[in-house]
């Protein structure tokens, strides 16, 4: 399993020098933290042109860290009325994720509801149309409009195709009462997975969700794709995020320390 980060989580991250600019952020990642991978979120992209968006890609390409997920933070309505707007707004992550050479885009939907399932799930559907001239995955996130995991599996199942699949995140899981069953009903059909982080208390425990626990939940199912931490808090980033890198790391493979230590064991 690949350990990955959202640029997300270092959107409070300080250096003594200078700002952690939008080009810097692959050579930190992979420099400064041992990580081999990229979540871009779209405000990290604001006021970038294609060029721009290019030399991101191939900053991230040698530094090692590619970008392999560009994730949309406006949650969007597939709905009568606003599909033909989310649909033509997924267009255009296409185009930005091939520019950024990110194999998938992730979105998350507004709503899901019962009663218009069938109309909602053939808009997402026929938003699929306008990722096939770039090759790109579309991945949906569990949010808080369309967050039933069964009723998002069931739009995956129905929709079919290898070009959709899911993004499971541990927040919502946790958030859902009962984690484990959320991912083990998600992750069969996870492309990447959303390891949410918030604060470790002093001893290295995670203090809102069992990390370890979620991380079982997915592996009990056989995923094995990228796992990508994903920190939401706005107090000391790195340290939070080598923390939850070493507790994954030495998760996946006890046999290893990880790179840092083990310091985050929970």
């Amino acid at each position: 399993m690949l350990l990955t980060l959202s640029t997300r989580s270092l959107q409070h991250a300080k250096r003594a020098k200078a700002p952690l600019g939008p080009m810097d952020v692959p050579d930190f990642v992979a420099e400064e933290l041992g990580l081999k991978g990229l979540n871009v979120h779209t405000p990290l992209l604001k006021g970038m042109v294609p060029r721009d968006l290019e030399a991101l890609r191939d900053r991230a390409d040698r530094a090692r860290c590619p970008i392999l997920v560009l994730v949309d933070e406006t949650a969007l309505d597939f709905g009568p009325d606003s599909g033909p707007a989310s649909i033509e707004r997924v267009a255009k992550l296409g185009l930005c994720a091939s520019k950024l050479g990110a194999p998938a885009v992730a979105v998350e939907l507004a709503l899901l509801p019962e009663a218009q399932f069938d109309a909602y799930a053939a808009n997402v559907k026929r938003s699929l149309a306008a990722l096939d001239k770039f090759d790109t995955h579309l991945l949906v996130r569990p949010g808080q409009g369309a967050g039933d995991p069964q009723r998002l599996a069931d739009m995956i199942k129905k929709i079919g195709g290898f070009r959709i699949g899911s993004m499971p995140t541990f927040a919502h899981a946790a958030a859902s009462g009962d984690a484990a069953d959320t991912l083990r009903r998600l992750a069969p059909y996870a492309q990447a997975v959303e390891a949410s982080v918030k604060g470790f208390s002093k001893a290295g425990k995670h203090q809102s969700w069992d990390l370890a626990g979620c991380l079982d939940a997915i592996r009990n199912v056989g995923y094995q794709n990228t796992l990508c931490i994903d920190y939401a808090g706005k107090t000391d980033p790195v340290g939070n995020i080598e923390r939850a890198r070493d507790l994954f790391a030495k998760a996946i493979d006890p046999g290893e320390d990880a790179e840092a230590g083990d310091e985050g064991d929970e």
